[in-house]
């Protein structure tokens, strides 16, 4: 074998594992955020799977977060909640109305939404219920890092997850 050939079987082999890396990530999906405020506008493609490394990566555990601690401590009740999806009829849960303004927590197909409408705010979230199970799981371990999060949105189908809009501002989060 010369050092030409040698040299090509090398080139090969680094072509495929960097082919290979391009497939998992585009499959494992792009997740899109898009801000639109008066001042800005701003268009971010996410690689999902490079964001699950990443946030492995950087330490940055939610224990830390007073949001997380507050949400730790009913993770047994939402849990047992949760894991009843799955084998549940299409049903609505809540429906909240109060003068003009709405909130529906509902199921449809694989699909778990929340939808919120007010005069000046209108909130729309949804999550893939076998991504609800993971979330579960990712938030029962005291240790969850961002990493750990942004690995249940691998594997989902495209579409908007969530969507806030008010009077000046819209927040998108997409999958493609």
């Amino acid at each position: 074998m010369t050092v030409k050939t040698a040299f090509k079987y090398i080139f090969i082999g680094l072509l495929t594992c960097f082919l290979l890396l391009v497939g998992y990530v585009v499959q494992a999906g792009i997740a899109i955020v898009h801000v639109k405020t008066p001042d800005t506008r701003l268009w971010v493609p996410v690689p999902v799977a490079l964001g699950h490394i990443a946030g492995n990566l950087i330490d940055m555990p939610l224990k830390m977060e007073k949001d997380f601690q507050e949400v730790w401590q009913y993770r047994e009740a939402a849990a047992d909640i949760l894991q009843q999806l799955p084998g549940l009829p299409d049903a609505d849960f809540v429906e909240v109305r109060s003068g003009r303004e709405q909130v529906r927590i509902f199921k449809r197909d694989d699909f778990l939404f929340v939808q919120v409408e007010a005069p000046k705010e209108k909130v729309n979230i949804r999550l893939p219920i076998h991504t609800v199970e993971r979330l579960v799981e990712v938030l029962s371990d005291p240790h969850a890092s961002v990493g750990a999060l942004l690995a249940c949105l691998e594997w989902q189908s495209a579409g908007d997850l969530v969507h806030v809009k008010t009077e000046n501002e819209e927040i998108r989060i997409s999958l493609w």
